[in-house]
């Protein structure tokens, strides 16, 4: 519903050319640009206080000219009464709603659609504690269509606008609460690009934050669909550490020593978080490329070409948590990353209908991976994948690397859990050594191993082949 009482329009868009004599892009256009496209634009700039509530905004954002957007916080620093709340922002040419340089504001129970760019935008990296709450942004417009879904080109943010990644909701920092938004039919639902600008800010914050390494805000009950890239999507690097931004610092870092891995003493610095009740379907990818220390806890991905795609992990910090817990994975590909320094934990996760797990996704192509042998650790799984595929399978460009096991108390598997009665690990055939351990008493080809109601070739395919043992696999590994 896009109806309000109070509307705020403009004229028509109208196209002007460049203008060779302008330098600044937040004064005219530019010749970095054709052309620019001129709508009206609102804005609170460096105090006071901005409270827009059920207005619709139309004919708004002009692309090609910075700061010239449909709802926008402007440096404001700490501002808790300022709110964006119950508007309706339709037919944008450039985003919807701006939070710059902002803290503790409020952007909630909005409507987006046609709105060219990302619809909801945090700009620099230094944005502390705004909440991004209960918001709708819709694309009615098709990727492949006239008019390319809704990117947008010229604007200071290729990543966040354009064909190569428009998202519906962008942010270079995690520090802020988003919760409970929807967002359907853009080019990426939900993309947190930490990893931007050289991962330390931008503008008058570069240098000031080490985005990829801040600690998360609440991030919970979000939903993304029909996505033509990914759902929830974190992009580059994140690593959450010990670090402190500071409000009365403009959401500087404090310390920016701090955002190393490691503390003097070798201790992991890592400040584990959950990303909670996310909902993602008819996407292609979800997940993330490099991430540590975040957990998906109640994560719902049902029917993406991947259901997880995650390229390299780590250990948490604590020692004890769940990569994926307490999820339902359904109808989709799980690609699942290297985790050179711990186990991958999988728990108390649902896996229900065609679902096959991708072992050591990605490992040593271009710069991701380090080992390329995981172990991926099943603690109180349940397992009702009803495909007659693979149900895990290795790949040839990282050797075939990657190791599938149960938990300790479940070793025994008298009942024949994820893997054959009485066996508890599976490896890839490459490590065909493993066969003639105990003279064959451990370990066996999985097109040898007995399964009631299934052809032998099933089996074989449903484990790639691979090697299961009645005991728990382990890697060596020796860093020197």
């Amino acid at each position: 519903n896009v109806a309000r009482n109070v509307l705020v329009t403009g004229d028509a868009f109208r196209n002007i050319d460049c203008d060779p004599n302008e330098t600044s892009e937040f004064m005219g256009c530019t010749c970095g640009h054709v052309k620019c496209t001129m709508g009206l634009h609102t804005i609170a700039h460096a105090g006071g206080v901005m409270r827009v509530q059920y207005t619709r905004l139309e004919r708004c954002g002009q692309r090609g000219l910075r700061a010239k957007y449909c709802l926008h916080f402007h440096r404001m620093g700490s501002c808790p009464e300022c709110l964006f709340r119950g508007n309706a922002v339709e037919n944008s040419q450039q985003r919807g709603v701006i939070v710059h340089g902002t803290h503790l504001s409020v952007v909630d129970h909005n409507v987006f659609t046609d709105v060219r760019g990302a619809n909801m935008y945090i700009e620099d990296g230094n944005e502390v504690y705004n909440r991004i709450e209960y918001n709708v942004a819709i694309c009615p417009w098709q990727m492949n269509g006239p008019k390319g879904g809704c990117t947008v080109p010229g604007t200071d943010n290729g990543q966040a606008d354009t064909a190569l990644n428009q998202a519906g909701l962008w942010a270079l920092t995690p520090n802020n609460h988003v919760i409970g938004n929807r967002c359907a039919n853009h080019f990426n639902g939900m993309l947190l690009e930490s990893g931007a600008f050289g991962a330390m800010g931008r503008a008058l914050s570069a240098g000031k934050v080490c985005t990829n390494k801040l600690p998360y805000g609440r991030m919970e009950g979000n939903t993304f669909h029909g996505h033509g890239r990914f759902g929830t999507y974190w992009l580059n690097g994140n690593f959450p550490k010990r670090v402190t931004q500071r409000l009365d610092l403009d959401g500087w870092v404090e310390n920016l020593t701090l955002c190393t891995g490691f503390n003097a003493d070798g201790t992991d610095r890592g400040w584990p978080v959950a990303v909670a009740n996310h909902v993602d379907y008819d996407n292609v990818f979800v997940g993330q490329y490099g991430a540590g220390d975040i957990q998906y806890l109640r994560h719902t991905s049902i029917d993406n070409l991947n259901l997880i795609y995650w390229k390299e992990t780590k250990g948490f910090a604590d020692g004890c948590s769940a990569h994926l817990k307490d999820g339902y994975y359904a109808q989709g590909n799980m690609a699942l990353p290297d985790a050179p320094n711990g186990a991958f934990l999988i728990e108390n996760t649902h896996f229900a209908d065609h679902v096959s797990l991708e072992a050591n996704h990605h490992c040593q192509v271009g710069v991701t991976g380090v080992l390329c042998m995981p172990v991926y650790v099943f603690i109180n799984v349940t397992w009702q994948v009803t495909s007659t595929g693979r149900h895990m399978y290795f790949t040839s460009g990282n050797n075939y690397g990657g190791m599938f096991v149960l938990s300790p108390p479940e070793e025994a598997n008298t009942e024949g859990k994820i893997f054959p009665a009485g066996y508890c690990s599976l490896a890839s055939s490459t490590f065909q050594y493993l066969v003639a351990l105990d003279g064959g008493a451990t370990c066996a080809s999985a097109g040898a191993v007995s399964i009631e109601g299934v052809t032998s070739d099933q089996v074989q395919t449903r484990y790639d082949n691979g090697v299961l043992c009645k005991r728990p696999l382990r890697p060596l590994r020796i860093f020197t």
